[in-house]
Protein backbone atom coordinates (compact mmCIF):
# COMPACT_ATOMS: atom_id res chain seq x y z
CA UNK A 1 0.00 0.00 0.00
CA UNK A 2 2.71 2.09 0.93
CA UNK A 3 4.40 1.22 -2.16
CA UNK A 4 1.22 2.62 -4.50
CA UNK A 5 0.72 5.80 -2.34
CA UNK A 6 4.27 6.65 -3.19
CA UNK A 7 3.79 6.03 -6.87
CA UNK A 8 0.66 8.05 -6.45
CA UNK A 9 2.81 11.04 -5.08
CA UNK A 10 5.05 10.99 -8.06
CA UNK A 11 2.74 10.58 -10.92
CA UNK A 12 0.59 14.08 -9.16
CA UNK A 13 4.12 15.54 -8.91
CA UNK A 14 5.07 15.02 -12.73
CA UNK A 15 1.62 16.56 -14.09
CA UNK A 16 2.05 19.34 -11.77
CA UNK A 17 5.39 20.39 -13.78
CA UNK A 18 3.48 19.80 -16.88
CA UNK A 19 1.64 23.04 -16.05
CA UNK A 20 0.55 25.34 -19.25
CA UNK A 21 2.33 28.30 -18.30
CA UNK A 22 4.53 29.53 -20.28
CA UNK A 23 7.01 31.12 -17.86
CA UNK A 24 7.07 28.09 -15.95
CA UNK A 25 10.49 25.62 -16.33
CA UNK A 26 10.22 22.99 -17.82
CA UNK A 27 12.59 20.27 -16.46
CA UNK A 28 14.98 18.55 -18.49
CA UNK A 29 14.19 21.23 -21.31
CA UNK A 30 16.43 25.00 -21.16
CA UNK A 31 15.32 27.95 -21.48
CA UNK A 32 16.04 30.14 -24.45
CA UNK A 33 19.13 32.62 -23.15
CA UNK A 34 18.75 35.92 -24.75
CA UNK A 35 20.09 39.35 -24.58
CA UNK A 36 18.24 42.77 -25.46
CA UNK A 37 19.18 44.98 -28.22
CA UNK A 38 20.28 48.38 -27.33
CA UNK A 39 17.49 51.17 -27.49
CA UNK A 40 17.69 53.31 -30.73
CA UNK A 41 15.80 55.99 -32.86
CA UNK A 42 14.25 57.37 -29.70
CA UNK A 43 11.37 60.03 -30.56
CA UNK A 44 9.17 61.39 -28.49
CA UNK A 45 6.76 58.69 -29.17
CA UNK A 46 9.09 55.53 -30.72
CA UNK A 47 11.56 53.52 -29.91
CA UNK A 48 13.27 50.68 -32.05
CA UNK A 49 15.01 47.40 -29.82
CA UNK A 50 15.50 43.62 -30.33
CA UNK A 51 17.16 40.59 -29.28
CA UNK A 52 19.47 37.76 -29.85
CA UNK A 53 18.80 34.38 -28.49
CA UNK A 54 22.36 33.13 -27.65
CA UNK A 55 21.67 29.23 -27.23
CA UNK A 56 20.01 29.61 -30.74
CA UNK A 57 21.09 25.40 -30.95
CA UNK A 58 19.70 24.27 -28.03
CA UNK A 59 16.13 25.53 -28.33
CA UNK A 60 12.89 25.96 -30.46
CA UNK A 61 11.25 29.57 -29.72
CA UNK A 62 7.52 29.71 -30.19
CA UNK A 63 6.96 33.45 -29.96
CA UNK A 64 9.51 36.57 -29.77
CA UNK A 65 9.36 40.09 -28.79
CA UNK A 66 10.21 42.50 -26.65
CA UNK A 67 8.19 44.36 -23.52
CA UNK A 68 8.01 47.66 -22.07
CA UNK A 69 6.77 49.06 -19.11
CA UNK A 70 7.43 52.68 -17.39
CA UNK A 71 8.10 50.03 -14.29
CA UNK A 72 11.25 47.66 -13.93
CA UNK A 73 11.23 43.99 -15.13
CA UNK A 74 8.76 43.94 -17.44
CA UNK A 75 6.67 40.58 -18.48
CA UNK A 76 4.68 39.18 -21.39
CA UNK A 77 1.84 39.19 -19.14
CA UNK A 78 1.36 43.58 -20.43
CA UNK A 79 -0.36 44.68 -23.65
CA UNK A 80 3.07 46.94 -24.06
CA UNK A 81 4.71 44.30 -25.87
CA UNK A 82 5.60 43.14 -29.50
CA UNK A 83 5.36 39.90 -31.63
CA UNK A 84 8.22 39.05 -33.98
CA UNK A 85 6.89 35.12 -34.53
CA UNK A 86 9.04 32.06 -33.54
CA UNK A 87 12.64 30.91 -35.08
CA UNK A 88 15.77 32.02 -33.05
CA UNK A 89 16.88 34.45 -35.51
CA UNK A 90 18.07 38.05 -34.28
CA UNK A 91 15.22 40.42 -34.03
CA UNK A 92 13.85 44.30 -34.38
CA UNK A 93 11.22 45.46 -33.02
CA UNK A 94 9.68 49.16 -32.85
CA UNK A 95 8.21 50.37 -29.62
CA UNK A 96 5.26 52.84 -29.93
CA UNK A 97 2.53 54.63 -28.81
CA UNK A 98 4.95 56.14 -26.23
CA UNK A 99 4.90 59.49 -24.39
CA UNK A 100 7.15 62.14 -24.59
CA UNK A 101 9.69 62.86 -21.92
CA UNK A 102 8.90 59.43 -19.95
CA UNK A 103 11.67 56.88 -18.52
CA UNK A 104 10.79 53.47 -20.01
CA UNK A 105 12.08 50.08 -18.93
CA UNK A 106 12.38 46.99 -22.07
CA UNK A 107 13.74 43.56 -21.98
CA UNK A 108 13.56 40.95 -25.19
CA UNK A 109 11.41 38.14 -24.35
CA UNK A 110 11.59 34.26 -25.92
CA UNK A 111 9.09 31.60 -25.45
CA UNK A 112 9.82 27.79 -25.75
CA UNK A 113 8.33 24.80 -24.56
CA UNK A 114 10.66 25.11 -21.79
CA UNK A 115 8.48 28.71 -20.23
CA UNK A 116 9.52 32.43 -21.34
CA UNK A 117 13.14 33.81 -20.69
CA UNK A 118 13.99 37.43 -21.07
CA UNK A 119 16.84 39.37 -22.17
CA UNK A 120 18.87 41.98 -20.12
CA UNK A 121 16.66 45.31 -19.18
CA UNK A 122 17.35 48.41 -20.94
CA UNK A 123 15.98 51.71 -19.98
CA UNK A 124 15.67 54.71 -22.20
CA UNK A 125 14.19 58.24 -22.17
CA UNK A 126 11.82 59.46 -25.02
CA UNK A 127 12.26 62.59 -26.42
CA UNK A 128 10.60 65.97 -24.79
CA UNK A 129 7.71 67.37 -27.02
CA UNK A 130 8.51 69.60 -30.40
CA UNK A 131 8.11 73.24 -29.08
CA UNK A 132 4.84 74.58 -30.90
CA UNK A 133 5.60 76.47 -33.73
CA UNK A 134 4.51 80.24 -34.10
CA UNK A 135 2.39 81.54 -37.12
CA UNK A 136 1.51 85.54 -37.45
CA UNK A 137 -0.85 86.65 -40.58
CA UNK A 138 1.03 89.71 -42.13
CA UNK A 139 1.02 92.05 -44.96
CA UNK A 140 3.74 93.52 -46.08
CA UNK A 141 2.20 97.70 -47.24
CA UNK A 142 3.99 98.43 -50.47
CA UNK A 143 3.12 100.34 -53.55
CA UNK A 144 1.34 96.65 -54.45
CA UNK A 145 0.52 95.36 -50.85
CA UNK A 146 1.53 91.63 -50.38
CA UNK A 147 0.21 88.26 -48.40
CA UNK A 148 2.06 86.18 -46.37
CA UNK A 149 2.92 84.53 -43.27
CA UNK A 150 5.76 83.42 -40.77
CA UNK A 151 6.26 79.86 -39.51
CA UNK A 152 8.88 80.96 -36.51
CA UNK A 153 11.58 82.48 -38.64
CA UNK A 154 10.44 81.17 -41.83
CA UNK A 155 8.44 83.66 -44.42
CA UNK A 156 6.01 82.12 -46.33
CA UNK A 157 4.49 84.24 -49.90
CA UNK A 158 1.01 84.04 -50.29
CA UNK A 159 0.29 86.03 -52.95
CA UNK A 160 3.50 87.09 -55.87
CA UNK A 161 3.12 91.15 -55.58
CA UNK A 162 1.51 91.32 -58.95
CA UNK A 163 -1.70 92.83 -57.38
CA UNK A 164 -2.76 93.89 -53.74
CA UNK A 165 -3.43 91.18 -51.25
CA UNK A 166 -3.88 91.11 -47.60
CA UNK A 167 -3.84 88.31 -45.06
CA UNK A 168 -6.06 89.23 -42.52
CA UNK A 169 -6.50 85.95 -39.92
CA UNK A 170 -4.56 82.58 -39.48
CA UNK A 171 -5.81 79.11 -38.01
CA UNK A 172 -3.50 75.89 -38.10
CA UNK A 173 -4.68 72.65 -37.19
CA UNK A 174 -3.61 69.18 -37.63
CA UNK A 175 -4.94 69.40 -41.55
CA UNK A 176 -2.77 72.36 -42.42
CA UNK A 177 -2.52 76.09 -42.44
CA UNK A 178 -5.12 78.04 -43.14
CA UNK A 179 -5.12 82.33 -43.77
CA UNK A 180 -8.41 84.61 -44.75
CA UNK A 181 -7.79 87.50 -46.47
CA UNK A 182 -8.42 89.37 -49.98
CA UNK A 183 -6.47 89.88 -53.45
CA UNK A 184 -7.33 91.72 -56.48
CA UNK A 185 -8.60 90.24 -59.90
CA UNK A 186 -7.66 90.81 -63.12
CA UNK A 187 -10.56 93.70 -62.94
CA UNK A 188 -9.05 95.11 -59.83
CA UNK A 189 -11.91 93.83 -57.67
CA UNK A 190 -11.23 92.63 -54.30
CA UNK A 191 -12.02 88.86 -54.33
CA UNK A 192 -12.55 87.27 -50.49
CA UNK A 193 -10.46 84.30 -50.17
CA UNK A 194 -8.71 81.89 -47.49
CA UNK A 195 -5.10 80.05 -48.30
CA UNK A 196 -4.76 76.81 -47.40
CA UNK A 197 -1.31 75.42 -47.34
CA UNK A 198 -0.07 78.09 -50.02
CA UNK A 199 -2.98 77.35 -52.53
CA UNK A 200 -6.30 79.57 -52.72
CA UNK A 201 -9.49 78.80 -52.10
CA UNK A 202 -11.70 81.85 -53.71
CA UNK A 203 -14.77 82.64 -51.49
CA UNK A 204 -16.79 85.50 -53.73
CA UNK A 205 -17.23 85.55 -57.64
CA UNK A 206 -15.12 88.96 -58.04
CA UNK A 207 -17.97 90.78 -59.86
CA UNK A 208 -17.75 93.18 -56.74
CA UNK A 209 -15.38 94.20 -53.80
CA UNK A 210 -15.78 91.16 -51.33
CA UNK A 211 -13.10 90.95 -47.53
CA UNK A 212 -12.78 87.71 -45.53
CA UNK A 213 -11.69 89.06 -42.18
CA UNK A 214 -12.68 86.08 -39.92
CA UNK A 215 -11.76 82.41 -39.82
CA UNK A 216 -12.13 79.65 -37.68
CA UNK A 217 -10.96 75.91 -38.75
CA UNK A 218 -12.37 72.84 -37.17
CA UNK A 219 -11.40 69.55 -38.64
CA UNK A 220 -11.45 70.49 -42.43
CA UNK A 221 -14.29 72.63 -41.98
CA UNK A 222 -13.40 76.06 -43.17
CA UNK A 223 -16.13 78.88 -41.56
CA UNK A 224 -14.13 82.82 -42.85
CA UNK A 225 -16.40 85.98 -42.24
CA UNK A 226 -15.98 89.47 -44.08
CA UNK A 227 -18.24 91.69 -45.87
CA UNK A 228 -19.41 92.26 -49.94
CA UNK A 229 -20.41 95.42 -51.82
CA UNK A 230 -23.15 95.42 -52.70
CA UNK A 231 -24.79 98.78 -55.14
CA UNK A 232 -25.86 100.57 -52.62
CA UNK A 233 -23.68 99.87 -49.04
CA UNK A 234 -21.81 96.02 -47.93
CA UNK A 235 -23.35 93.10 -47.17
CA UNK A 236 -22.12 91.29 -43.77
CA UNK A 237 -21.86 87.10 -44.31
CA UNK A 238 -19.97 84.31 -43.74
CA UNK A 239 -19.30 80.93 -45.71
CA UNK A 240 -18.94 77.30 -44.54
CA UNK A 241 -16.41 75.67 -46.95
CA UNK A 242 -17.10 78.25 -49.28
CA UNK A 243 -20.50 78.29 -48.98
CA UNK A 244 -22.22 81.92 -48.29
CA UNK A 245 -24.59 83.26 -45.78
CA UNK A 246 -25.66 86.97 -45.84
CA UNK A 247 -26.08 87.91 -42.17
CA UNK A 248 -28.09 91.37 -43.91
CA UNK A 249 -29.70 92.47 -46.84
CA UNK A 250 -26.93 94.94 -48.06
CA UNK A 251 -29.12 98.62 -47.64
CA UNK A 252 -26.70 99.45 -44.94
CA UNK A 253 -23.43 99.45 -44.04
CA UNK A 254 -22.52 96.08 -42.45
CA UNK A 255 -19.40 94.19 -41.39
CA UNK A 256 -18.29 90.56 -40.34
CA UNK A 257 -15.25 91.11 -37.89
CA UNK A 258 -14.62 87.40 -36.77
CA UNK A 259 -16.71 83.88 -36.47
CA UNK A 260 -16.21 81.24 -34.29
CA UNK A 261 -17.84 77.74 -33.87
CA UNK A 262 -19.52 75.70 -31.38
CA UNK A 263 -21.58 72.94 -30.87
CA UNK A 264 -22.65 73.42 -34.67
CA UNK A 265 -23.97 76.51 -33.80
CA UNK A 266 -21.88 79.50 -36.30
CA UNK A 267 -21.05 82.98 -34.33
CA UNK A 268 -20.39 85.65 -36.32
CA UNK A 269 -19.26 89.05 -34.32
CA UNK A 270 -19.56 92.61 -36.81
CA UNK A 271 -21.54 95.95 -36.63
CA UNK A 272 -24.09 97.60 -38.76
CA UNK A 273 -24.93 101.42 -39.08
CA UNK A 274 -28.36 102.57 -38.06
CA UNK A 275 -26.80 105.15 -38.90
CA UNK A 276 -23.70 105.21 -36.62
CA UNK A 277 -22.04 101.72 -35.79
CA UNK A 278 -24.01 99.43 -33.55
CA UNK A 279 -21.95 96.44 -32.24
CA UNK A 280 -23.69 93.11 -32.68
CA UNK A 281 -23.38 89.41 -33.38
CA UNK A 282 -25.03 87.02 -35.31
CA UNK A 283 -25.90 83.11 -34.30
CA UNK A 284 -26.83 80.68 -37.00
CA UNK A 285 -27.71 84.06 -38.71
CA UNK A 286 -30.19 85.36 -36.06
CA UNK A 287 -28.94 88.64 -35.37
CA UNK A 288 -28.16 89.95 -31.19
CA UNK A 289 -27.76 93.81 -30.73
CA UNK A 290 -25.30 94.75 -28.35
CA UNK A 291 -26.28 97.06 -25.21
CA UNK A 292 -24.46 100.30 -25.32
CA UNK A 293 -22.91 102.20 -22.31
CA UNK A 294 -25.17 105.43 -21.41
CA UNK A 295 -23.94 108.45 -23.86
CA UNK A 296 -22.29 105.97 -26.41
CA UNK A 297 -23.15 106.91 -29.90
CA UNK A 298 -21.15 104.14 -31.58
CA UNK A 299 -19.77 100.52 -31.10
CA UNK A 300 -17.92 97.63 -32.93
CA UNK A 301 -17.62 94.10 -32.43
CA UNK A 302 -14.52 92.58 -33.10
CA UNK A 303 -13.66 89.04 -31.84
CA UNK A 304 -15.92 87.01 -30.73
CA UNK A 305 -15.45 83.48 -28.70
CA UNK A 306 -17.46 80.98 -27.17
CA UNK A 307 -17.36 78.97 -24.20
CA UNK A 308 -20.26 76.78 -23.20
CA UNK A 309 -23.16 78.98 -23.34
CA UNK A 310 -21.26 82.68 -22.89
CA UNK A 311 -20.68 84.74 -25.56
CA UNK A 312 -17.84 86.96 -25.27
CA UNK A 313 -17.07 89.72 -27.78
CA UNK A 314 -14.80 92.35 -27.68
CA UNK A 315 -14.72 95.95 -29.51
CA UNK A 316 -15.19 99.44 -28.37
CA UNK A 317 -17.49 102.33 -28.09
CA UNK A 318 -17.50 105.89 -28.54
CA UNK A 319 -18.65 107.50 -25.56
CA UNK A 320 -19.70 110.87 -24.65
CA UNK A 321 -17.36 111.47 -21.87
CA UNK A 322 -17.10 114.95 -20.39
CA UNK A 323 -18.58 116.68 -23.87
CA UNK A 324 -15.45 114.41 -25.33
CA UNK A 325 -16.26 111.28 -27.52
CA UNK A 326 -14.02 109.29 -25.95
CA UNK A 327 -13.51 105.83 -27.64
CA UNK A 328 -13.17 102.84 -24.83
CA UNK A 329 -12.15 99.27 -25.20
CA UNK A 330 -14.83 97.15 -24.59
CA UNK A 331 -15.92 93.66 -23.69
CA UNK A 332 -19.80 92.34 -23.62
CA UNK A 333 -20.20 89.01 -21.76
CA UNK A 334 -23.71 87.75 -22.70
CA UNK A 335 -24.42 91.35 -23.64
CA UNK A 336 -23.25 92.95 -19.99
CA UNK A 337 -20.57 95.93 -20.36
CA UNK A 338 -17.18 95.83 -19.27
CA UNK A 339 -15.25 98.75 -19.91
CA UNK A 340 -11.58 97.97 -20.30
CA UNK A 341 -9.86 101.53 -21.33
CA UNK A 342 -9.27 104.36 -18.94
CA UNK A 343 -12.01 107.05 -19.89
CA UNK A 344 -9.04 109.46 -20.20
CA UNK A 345 -8.08 107.91 -22.97
CA UNK A 346 -9.14 106.29 -26.43
CA UNK A 347 -8.64 102.77 -26.59
CA UNK A 348 -9.75 99.66 -28.63
CA UNK A 349 -9.98 96.08 -28.15
CA UNK A 350 -9.51 93.57 -30.61
CA UNK A 351 -8.97 89.99 -29.94
CA UNK A 352 -10.81 87.83 -27.53
CA UNK A 353 -9.47 84.61 -25.55
CA UNK A 354 -11.02 82.87 -22.59
CA UNK A 355 -8.89 79.92 -20.93
CA UNK A 356 -9.09 78.63 -17.79
CA UNK A 357 -11.90 80.78 -16.95
CA UNK A 358 -9.32 83.63 -17.57
CA UNK A 359 -10.69 86.34 -20.23
CA UNK A 360 -8.16 88.32 -21.90
CA UNK A 361 -8.44 90.55 -24.87
CA UNK A 362 -5.96 92.15 -26.98
CA UNK A 363 -5.99 95.69 -28.01
CA UNK A 364 -4.46 98.90 -27.78
CA UNK A 365 -4.69 102.15 -25.76
CA UNK A 366 -3.47 106.06 -26.03
CA UNK A 367 -1.69 107.51 -23.48
CA UNK A 368 0.21 110.67 -23.70
CA UNK A 369 -0.11 110.81 -27.31
CA UNK A 370 1.26 107.78 -28.01
CA UNK A 371 -0.28 103.86 -28.87
CA UNK A 372 0.60 101.20 -26.25
CA UNK A 373 -0.14 97.78 -27.16
CA UNK A 374 -1.50 95.63 -24.30
CA UNK A 375 -3.75 92.88 -23.07
CA UNK A 376 -6.50 93.04 -20.46
CA UNK A 377 -6.64 89.39 -18.25
CA UNK A 378 -9.85 89.85 -16.41
CA UNK A 379 -10.24 93.84 -16.79
CA UNK A 380 -6.67 94.29 -15.55
CA UNK A 381 -4.03 95.91 -18.25
CA UNK A 382 -1.04 93.92 -19.09
CA UNK A 383 1.17 96.75 -21.10
CA UNK A 384 3.12 95.51 -24.13
CA UNK A 385 5.20 98.65 -24.92
CA UNK A 386 6.93 101.24 -23.08
CA UNK A 387 5.30 104.28 -24.86
CA UNK A 388 8.15 105.83 -26.61
CA UNK A 389 6.90 104.77 -30.15
CA UNK A 390 3.16 103.99 -31.01
CA UNK A 391 2.63 100.04 -31.02
CA UNK A 392 -1.00 98.03 -31.53
CA UNK A 393 -2.38 94.98 -30.42
CA UNK A 394 -4.32 93.08 -33.31
CA UNK A 395 -5.03 89.99 -31.88
CA UNK A 396 -4.28 87.16 -29.18
CA UNK A 397 -4.15 83.19 -28.67
CA UNK A 398 -3.21 81.93 -25.65
CA UNK A 399 -1.30 78.67 -25.93
CA UNK A 400 -2.13 75.11 -23.98
CA UNK A 401 1.17 75.66 -22.01
CA UNK A 402 -0.57 79.08 -20.85
CA UNK A 403 1.81 81.25 -22.84
CA UNK A 404 -0.11 84.33 -24.12
CA UNK A 405 1.01 85.38 -27.70
CA UNK A 406 -0.40 89.15 -29.46
CA UNK A 407 0.02 89.85 -32.83
CA UNK A 408 0.22 93.66 -33.87
CA UNK A 409 3.09 96.01 -34.93
CA UNK A 410 5.00 99.29 -34.41
CA UNK A 411 5.42 102.04 -35.92
CA UNK A 412 3.01 104.52 -37.40
CA UNK A 413 3.45 105.89 -41.63
CA UNK A 414 6.12 108.53 -40.58
CA UNK A 415 8.31 106.36 -38.53
CA UNK A 416 7.63 103.66 -40.61
CA UNK A 417 5.58 100.15 -39.41
CA UNK A 418 6.96 96.70 -38.64
CA UNK A 419 4.84 93.93 -37.97
CA UNK A 420 5.56 91.91 -34.84
CA UNK A 421 4.58 89.88 -32.08
CA UNK A 422 4.90 89.50 -28.49
CA UNK A 423 4.91 86.23 -26.54
CA UNK A 424 4.43 86.90 -22.66
CA UNK A 425 5.10 90.11 -23.33
CA UNK A 426 8.42 90.18 -25.34
CA UNK A 427 8.45 91.21 -28.96
CA UNK A 428 9.59 89.11 -32.22
CA UNK A 429 10.13 90.20 -35.36
CA UNK A 430 11.66 89.33 -38.61
CA UNK A 431 11.40 92.48 -40.10
CA UNK A 432 9.39 90.71 -42.90
CA UNK A 433 6.40 92.41 -42.92
CA UNK A 434 4.35 95.78 -41.97
CA UNK A 435 1.36 94.89 -40.36
CA UNK A 436 0.34 91.57 -38.45
CA UNK A 437 -3.24 90.67 -38.00
CA UNK A 438 -3.12 87.48 -36.64
CA UNK A 439 -1.20 85.19 -34.54
CA UNK A 440 -2.11 81.64 -33.53
CA UNK A 441 0.71 78.48 -31.98
CA UNK A 442 0.34 75.14 -33.26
Amino acid sequence: MKKLFSLAILFITLLACDSNDPDTPKPNIPLPELTTTVVSAITQTDATSGGTVTNADKVEVTAKGVVWSTTANPTIALTTKTSEGAGTASFASVLDNLTPATTYHVRAYATSEAGTAYGDEKTFTTLPPAPPKVYVAVQLQNAINKALYWQDTDIVPLSDGSKHAFAKRIAVNETGVYIAGNEHNASSKYVAKYWKDGVAVELSDGTQHAFADGLFVSGTNVYAAGSEETAQQRRAKYWVNGVATNLTDGSKHAVANSVFMKDIKVYVSGYMNEPMETARYWVDGVEVILAQSDNAVRSVANGIFVVGTDVYVSGYQQINISGTGRYVATVWKNGVITLLGNTANNSYATGVVVSNSDVYVSGYENENSINVAKYWKNGTAIPLSDGTVDEHGSSIFISSAGDVYVSGYSGNVNTGIQAKYWKNGVSHTNNSGTYAWSVCVY
